[in-house]
């Protein structure tokens, strides 16, 4: 997701207990959103008719994905959209349901054991991910200029890899990367503090909960097209 942060303003929490409130609200609902998106996925890689619906329609997912653009480019330039109850959670839902819509429709393409491969192994490298960017000594908030050229890259090869389809395990590869970096950065700036040059402010914790569930999502999604490209 494309956020654009300037250095961080110092009084963006009261206490300690507003910011730990804000990272249990943040950590909240990221875990809800990724309950909601994995059991859809699940009763639809279980499900034969739904496979079978899927596979047949597959731009429901490049639906989805269209969607998620127009949301995050709100994100973007019109934030405080995200700020005020109740569309901030109805653009929520729908930002969850578009991500499901695409998991599902990535989903059906692999087997399922490949599917809940690629998605314990999401799950133990984002605890490890979040465990890095909690006691990692470095600050990786201000970074975001040197992934946004990296993401152009991975773009490229994306583009690239639809014609010449032999460049689709380095494309995954790097994908996987980007959205560990993605992770990372986002992780630090819900956690924020005096040793991160930038923040979330306690206001967005819908932006933040948005960004850290697509992250995840993406990272997923990049491992499930990875080892189904080596699984023989």
């Amino acid at each position: 997701m494309c956020l654009s942060y300037g250095p961080r303003e110092p009084m963006y929490f009261e206490n300690a207990r507003s910011r730990r409130i804000f990272i249990s609200k943040v950590l909240m609902i990221v875990a809800v959103n990724l309950l909601i998106t994995t059991l859809i996925m699940t009763s639809v890689v279980f499900n034969m008719g739904a496979r079978r619906f899927l596979q047949k329609h597959w731009y429901i997912g490049v639906i989805g994905i269209g969607v998620i653009a127009l949301i995050s480019f709100v994100v973007c330039f019109c934030p405080f959209v995200f700020q005020k109850f109740p569309c901030n959670y109805i653009l929520l839902l729908i930002y969850v349901l578009a991500h499901a819509a695409v998991v599902c429709c990535a989903a059906v393409r692999y087997h399922p054991r490949l599917v809940f491969i690629a998605l314990g192994s999401c799950a133990g490298i984002v605890v490890l991910l979040c465990l890095f960017a909690r006691f990692a000594p470095c600050d990786f908030t201000g970074c975001w200029i040197f992934v946004f050229v990296f993401s152009l890259v991975v773009m490229i090869m994306g583009i690239v890899a639809i014609f010449i389809p032999s460049v689709r395990i380095a494309y995954a590869s790097l994908g996987v990367l980007m959205f560990c970096m993605y992770v990372v950065i986002n992780i630090q700036m819900v956690i924020g503090g005096r040793t991160h040059q930038n923040e979330y402010d306690e206001e967005d914790y819908i932006i933040a909960a948005m960004s850290l569930y697509s992250d995840f999502v993406f990272l997923f999604l990049f491992l499930l097209d990875l080892f189904g490209l080596i699984d023989v």
